[in-house]
């Protein structure tokens, strides 16, 4: 028996901390993001978005408005994001 659980725990145990580093690293991976608002004003939302190409990312809040990766200024968001589905 002690052949066996040992060997299982330690298997077990790889396998959760395998899992913990693939939740921390997709985590780390988010970044901010800003749309202008009704006030034309730059404001960071909360929505997974990157910066490679592929579909524009849109707020889903309205569904039209882009999203952006920097607040230049108070009034101007920069780089736009994209995401892998529409």
């Amino acid at each position: 028996m002690k052949k066996i659980l040992l060997p299982a725990l330690i298997v077990a145990m790889g396998a959760g901390a395998a899992f913990a580093t693939n939740l921390a690293s997709k985590a780390s991976k988010v970044i901010p993001t800003y749309r202008i608002d009704e006030n034309n004003k730059c404001v960071q939302v909360q929505q997974d978005c990157n910066a490679t190409s592929g579909f524009v990312c849109t707020w889903d809040g309205d569904g039209t408005s882009r999203l952006h990766e920097f607040m230049d200024s108070e009034t101007q968001c920069s780089q736009e994001l994209f995401r892998t589905t529409p």
